[in-house]
Order: structure tokens, then sequence, then C-alpha cells
């Protein structure tokens, strides 16, 4: 129960790794409202949680839409009478060249994956100031660190997840607010399903992202979520303003 009792958000929580962290956390005794954009997928998930026993409840949202961020924020107080942590991982990514990549799609991109959690990150900051702290886990990647030359967009706008959680954990320490983010390799999601299937051949495009890893595999989202739990947790209380890197060794590795 190392949420026992916390209330707080986690965005991109139909599905995938935002998935797997609103029902860790439920378990954990955490109170969590389960944003998407997809509605419909985010009650699923809402109910999932109350049928093992959490507390959940959903809400749609968009957070390119500044307003249903703060909507999103405020139902953890009005449910509960609280803000306590906050996970920024809704994304989004482009599989295209530079060169090929449109104004439309960049900033598509740049809106779901850098001002919506500057958005997230804001509102949050001033609620859990005036109620003596509280904790954010961004979701960046390991492309906050390296460079991908077929996903240039998303890795400059995972750079940028990077620096403003420096940024937030450094600023907001003295009124105890943590904020930390995790970088994973690739994880076993709809987003990445659909890279692969893009391609032409899915099955081979598993297998060659997984020979990258020195344990011939990619991650599930379960096991990032666990690192996301830790740094909100208090577990982590002397944490902050980190990255953590959750990719199995990949970017340890030189060839």
């Amino acid at each position: 129960m190392r949420m026992d009792g916390k209330r707080g958000v986690v965005t991109g929580a139909a599905s995938g790794l935002g998935r797997e962290v609103a029902k860790l956390f439920a378990a954990e005794g955490a109170k969590v409202v389960v944003a998407d954009v997809n509605g419909d997928g985010a009650a699923a998930v809402a109910k999932e949680i109350a049928d093992a026993g959490g507390t959940a409840v959903s809400q749609e949202c968009d957070v390119t839409v500044e307003d249903q961020v703060v909507e999103a924020l405020k139902r953890s107080e009005s449910e509960w009478g609280g803000l306590d942590f906050l996970v920024n991982n809704a994304g989004v990514q482009v599989e295209k060249a530079l060169d090929e990549t449109t104004n439309e799609e960049f900033d598509w991109l740049f809106d779901v994956n850098v001002r919506a959690v500057f958005w997230g990150c804001k509102h949050a900051v001033a609620r859990m100031r005036e109620s003596g702290g509280g904790t954010i886990v961004n979701t960046a990647s390991a492309l906050s660190l390296i460079s991908d030359p077929f996903l240039p967009v998303y890795t400059a706008s995972k750079h940028a997840t990077l620096g403003l959680t420096r940024s937030v954990g450094v600023a907001y320490a003295a009124d105890g607010i943590r904020c930390n983010c995790v970088c994973p390799g690739d994880m076993q999601t709809p987003m990445i399903e659909r890279y692969w299937e893009a391609t032409g051949d899915a099955e081979k495009a598993q297998e060659e992202m997984a020979s990258m890893y020195p344990a011939g595999k990619i991650g599930q989202p379960a096991e990032v979520a666990n690192a996301i739990l830790f740094l909100a947790c208090e577990e982590s209380s002397y944490v902050n303003g980190v990255f953590m890197q959750v990719d199995g060794g990949l970017l340890s590795k030189v060839y």
C-alpha cells in the first residue's frame, strides 16, 4: 500500500503504460482519475480498477486543451478533496524523417508531448503548493537522452520533457513538490504495435527491435509502471529532478 490514500491523475490512462500505472497505483491504495482522450477506454479502465476493489473515476481529457487538463486535476479535488500526484503520461509519435514532417504534425506532437506536460505541471504545482506538496512523474523516453534519425520531432519533444522535469523539480522542491521522469525504451504498447504494422512486416520489425536490447526482448508496460510507482511514492522522498532509465540496458551498450 505504498500509495495509500494518495489522490491524483494519470493521463493517457486508457491503454498501454498509462493503463498499467493507473491499475498499479490503485492496487497500492491510490485514488485515481483515469484521464484519456478516449473517454470510453478511460471508463473501462476505471471499471476494471473498481471491480478489483480499487478506487477510480474516469475523465475524458484531451491534453491539447488546457481547460480539460485543469478539469482532470479538479476532478481529483472534487471527488476526494485534494491532489497528491500527477502522472503526465499521454504521448504521441510521428514516424517520419525531418524533411517529410509537416508543420501540422510537428505542432500536434509538441502539443501532446510538451505543451500538455507544461500545463499539467503548471496547474498541479499551484494546487500542490497550497496543500503542502505532492509528486509529479512525467513519461519521457530513452530518446530524451539520445537521438533517432527516424523520429526527429519525437526525439526533440522528449528532450524537452526531460528539461522541463529537471526545472520543475528544482524550482518547487522547497514547496514539498518533487518532479521526476522515466525514460523507457521500447515497450509493447499500441503505439509500438502500430509502428510495427506500418513497416509492412510487423513480425520482422518486432524481432529487429528486440534484437537491439541486451535481453533480446523489449519491455512490458508493467515493468515501467513499477518505476513510476517508485518515483511517486514516499520510498523516493529524496529523489527529485532526475530521470530513471528503464530500458533493459539499451543505452549502456555501444553496438
